[in-house]
């Protein structure tokens, strides 16, 4: 295989062929973004519309976009397509999606607003207030995404591109919000969708809680993309933006294997090239705490942050991110962590900080649990509990072996967890690995009495289990606890107590622990965009040719994780919106 070959995405790869000179030409397909001729002579090739970024939110601009009339390019950073949605569960939330009005269950707009409001804004929200005491900006994309959440993959189904499941629990319920408490949470399951799979294969993970994972998804946005005529190209960062006399973005300029090409763009250029959670100079200057990494794609490294600066954008909502804990020593390897715990598993485990004590429901779901970790003492000056641990038993190995950092029972211990025969020995080891990791990690020591207060800390835990009732932080109240607790596919345990989630401790050891930390999906913060996906400059006006969406935009949500798809269902939503918008601006002279 050539390399020109490999640098056109996989599906498209069997839908095009290399011409004389290595140019790309459509094997039976409709007319391509050409070569540069004449006005455009100043460019290696020219699009009405180009997309940087492949995953979610960039394939519903393409898409959208081609929909619309324009021809399309796409660039990609990475070798292949999919971004961060291609390592993802693939759930788009959607407010009054089909599965819900067909169920008869009412999600209207007023209600919704006020919701995403109270979810996004909780310092601001006023429920008597104009817009819920939101600003004017905030709402209208709170609006916009209301208005055509289920219109966008209502018309992705109809155009033959995804079909959707129903995103469902354990127990074959509609999966809930991660507030599906909150008081004006009128609709509080149902809001996840997932994609039908094309086809099931012998030896993959299929139905993940009740349909398709990103891997999925991704592969029928390809297929699309392919029948649809619009280039791939992977191994093309982009590194500055092409623009006019007046500001106006009319191309990029990318780098690809050593080469610096000028892609121009008659109509506009949509971002979609995810957060910055693998800068660590990015995170470290702009989220909340300490994060140390997350799962998003490597790529994701703050590139849009620093274009749409330089192009003038007002930025926001830079301190967020979609939360998650990470084991602190896959952390010290590589940011691109491996493992994502979502939850601390099993029922008969907990997570303390180095004092021994909770900190925190063990079961809240993953976009607000690890902001624990940011937590300030004022006396000390630092962040005590930016490394926790995670505690358990033989009875968590034995039924959630290899599932979030706890290990099979049949296999060699890894490397991060750390064993004792009891508290003190647990202790003892777990005093021993902070030492040995403080070259990387700094001054941090358990205290002086921590194997007593975790013995206390399990003590009155398990009594909590024996009754039922967590009376420290609620574990297993929620509905999100409980579905989050079996996210994944993973079977029920079976046990004699009250609460799923709360199992006693085991009296005897072995007992075993690993060092958590703060990460992230990605970054949420960025450029930001008005309810067409344009970028905005700080006076409010929209940047000419310049469009955004999904994690590397100011993300609408502000700093909550609705719920499971709480990234994919607005990606793909702003996706459309800015890939429509780009793609019926008049054309500019290049």
């Amino acid at each position: 295989m050539s390399k020109h070959d490999q640098d056109v995405a996989d599906p498209a790869r069997r839908g095009f062929v290399l011409a004389t000179g290595g140019g790309l030409v459509a094997a039976g397909l409709g007319a391509l973004p050409v070569a540069a001729s004449g006005a455009d002579a100043d460019f290696s090739r020219v699009a009405d519309v180009v997309v940087v970024g492949s995953g979610a939110a960039g394939f519903s601009a393409a898409l959208f976009a081609r929909e619309a009339g324009a021809d399309v390019l796409v660039l990609e950073k990475g070798p292949v397509a999919g971004g961060t949605t291609l390592r993802s569960g693939g759930v788009h939330y959607i407010p009054n999606n089909r599965f819900l009005r067909a169920a008869g269950v009412a999600d209207p707009r007023e209600d919704f607003l006020r919701l995403a409001v109270r979810m996004s804004y909780p310092d601001r929200y006023r429920p008597q207030a104009a817009l819920f005491g939101s600003g004017e900006l905030e709402y209208a994309l709170l609006e916009t995404f209301y208005d055509h959440a289920a219109p966008t993959v209502d018309r992705l189904t109809e155009l033959g591109i995804v079909d959707y499941l129903p995103f469902i629990d354990y127990d074959r319920s509609p999966f809930p919000d991660n507030y599906a408490e909150l008081p004006e949470n009128r609709a509080p399951r149902g809001r996840g969708m997932v994609c039908k799979p094309k086809a099931q294969r012998e030896g993959r993970f299929y139905y993940l809680n009740g349909g398709g994972v990103g891997v999925d998804l991704i592969e029928l946005f390809q297929a699309a993309a392919a029948a649809r005529s619009i280039p791939i190209l992977t191994r093309h960062a982009v590194s500055d933006l092409v623009q006019d006399s007046t500001g106006g973005v009319i191309g990029v300029t990318c780098e690809h294997r050593g080469q610096r090409l000028r892609i121009g763009a008659r109509r506009g250029v949509v971002f979609a090239t995810g957060g910055y959670i693998h800068n660590p100079q990015l995170r470290a200057r702009h989220l909340l705490g300490p994060v140390y990494g997350g799962c998003g794609a490597p790529t994701n490294q703050g590139d849009f942050l620093r274009l749409g600066a330089h192009a003038g954008a007002a930025l926001g909502n830079l301190q967020h991110g979609w939360w998650m804990e990470l084991l602190l020593e896959e952390t010290l390897a590589s940011s691109d962590a491996p493992t994502g715990v979502w939850v601390v598993p099993g029922d008969s485990s907990l997570a303390v900080n180095l004092s021994g004590a909770r900190y925190a429901n063990e079961k809240n779901h993953p976009g607000s649990r690890p902001r624990a970790h940011f937590a300030w003492d004022a006396v000390t000056g630092d962040y005590p509990q930016r490394v926790t641990l995670m505690i358990w038993d033989a009875r968590t190995v034995q039924h959630r072996g290899g599932v979030m950092g706890i290990q099979k029972a049949d296999g060699p211990l890894p490397g991060h967890v750390i064993a004792g025969d009891d508290w003190p020995s647990l202790t003892a080891a777990i005093a021993a690995r902070l030492e040995k990791l403080r070259p990387q990690i700094g001054e941090l020591r358990l205290a002086p009495d921590f194997a007593t207060r975790i013995a206390a800390t399990v003590s009155r835990y398990n009594d909590f289990a024996r009754r039922g009732v967590d009376e420290d932080f609620a574990r297993g109240a929620a509905a999100a606890d409980i579905a989050w607790n079996y996210f994944g596919n993973l079977p029920v345990i079976p046990s004699e107590y009250p609460n799923p989630t709360l199992h006693p401790l085991s009296a005897q050891g072995p007992y075993f622990a690993a060092l958590l930390v703060a990460g992230a999906i990605d970054s949420k913060g960025g450029p930001v965009i008005d309810p067409r996906g344009q970028v905005l400059r700080a006076d409010n006006a929209p940047i000419d040719g310049l469009y955004g969406a999904g994690n590397c935009i100011a993300s609408p949500t502000g700093g909550a994780y609705w719920g499971g798809g709480g990234t994919i269902g607005p990606a793909v939503v702003f996706g459309q919106l800015a890939g429509s918008a780009a793609a019926t601006a008049q054309p500019r002279a290049l």
